[in-house]
């Protein structure tokens, strides 16, 4: 497959089906925004203007990208030898290839995204944070910023990233650079084990005592509140450690953490209920009626134990991030 030849200029473009989509959803979020402030603000004043008001600025931006995107085809990327810039709604870029460290394409959420990451990024974007091992769990990858091929519909992307590969490596081979060395600068990956087992308890600490007190004061079960705290759990506990081969205790340890806030946050909701002094002795008491109820009563807990096996899961099969991947 040949690359696009240079100079490259590309407008905007959606596909018939996505037109579609956004053409119901602008309609779907407007009327609903019409209903909000006609009928529901009559009974409701303030939630009525406010769910209004947001769901008619929702349908907007899908009624702007429908127009501007794929009618007016407003939007454009252009390579040249010495750059490539992207005009996309609300925002525009322009990256020499000098400035480019590397340019990958990946999926989220059935979209397919082109990620640039800027030279001047690279130690920022690819250090452990927390935020940054949060993002790897979703198969986002070190970025300065991200181009949304689903307005460009017509751009093949394989050739795309061809064509990107080939201006870079002209421009590697020109400043006789080698790749190797880039990473030179780059934090050196030093392993605790002790520091990311205590990071990882403290996420599930937080996360515990949250849905705990969300239990209590909504009386509702909110089940993404410990979903989320699993990828916070393990984004934390992969700040400090990074394995080199696949480990069965570490993976059940790092289930057992995830698994525990389901139980924990309900046996904390029962604590808070009791609006008394408790003591040691009192919580082990509970804890331990606790878990004979849910021996016994297995069906009244159904939702408990799935959700608990599901965060067992995510930590122990989901969480996992190598040095190889982690330096990638």
């Amino acid at each position: 497959m040949e690359e696009y030849n240079i100079p490259f200029h590309q407008k905007s473009s959606l596909k018939w089906h996505m037109k579609l989509i956004f053409l119901l959803l602008t309609l779907f979020t407007a009327g609903g925004g019409i209903f909000m402030l006609v009928a529901v603000m009559k009974e409701e004043f303030i939630m009525g203007l406010v769910m209004g008001l947001f769901m008619l600025g929702i349908g907007f931006y899908f009624a702007y990208i429908l127009i501007a995107v794929g009618i007016l085809k407003r939007f454009y990327i252009e390579m040249t030898e010495e750059y490539i810039r992207v005009s996309m709604p609300f925002k525009s870029k322009t990256a020499y290839w000098r400035e480019i460290h590397e340019a990958q394409i990946y999926e989220y959420n059935n979209n397919t995204m082109l990620a640039i990451l800027l030279e001047k990024d690279v130690n920022k974007k690819k250090k452990r944070t927390i935020s940054n091992n949060f993002t790897s769990l979703y198969g986002i990858p070190p970025q300065s910023f991200q181009i949304p091929l689903r307005f460009f519909s017509e751009i093949d992307t394989e050739r795309l990233l061809l064509t990107i590969g080939e201006q870079l490596n002209k421009v590697y081979i020109e400043d006789e650079i080698n790749i190797e060395s880039l990473n030179e600068d780059n934090e050196e990956l030093d392993n605790n084990i002790i520091k990311a087992i205590i990071a990882a308890v403290l996420f599930c600490v937080i996360t515990t005592s949250v849905y705990g007190v969300t239990i209590y004061s909504l009386e509702k079960n909110y089940l993404m509140i410990p979903i989320f705290g699993c990828f916070l759990i393990i984004a934390g506990f992969n700040k400090y450690y990074l394995e080199q081969s696949f480990s069965l205790i570490i993976r059940f340890l790092m289930g057992l953490i995830c698994l525990v806030q389901v139980p924990a946050a309900i046996i904390l909701t029962i604590i808070i209920s009791e609006r008394a002094a408790i003591t040691g002795s009192d919580i082990l008491i509970i804890i331990n009626e606790y878990f004979k109820y849910l021996i016994q009563n297995p069906s009244d807990q159904i939702v408990v134990i799935i959700a608990a096996i599901v965060c067992f899961g995510f930590g122990a099969f989901r969480g996992r991030v190598s040095r190889e991947q982690a330096q990638e």
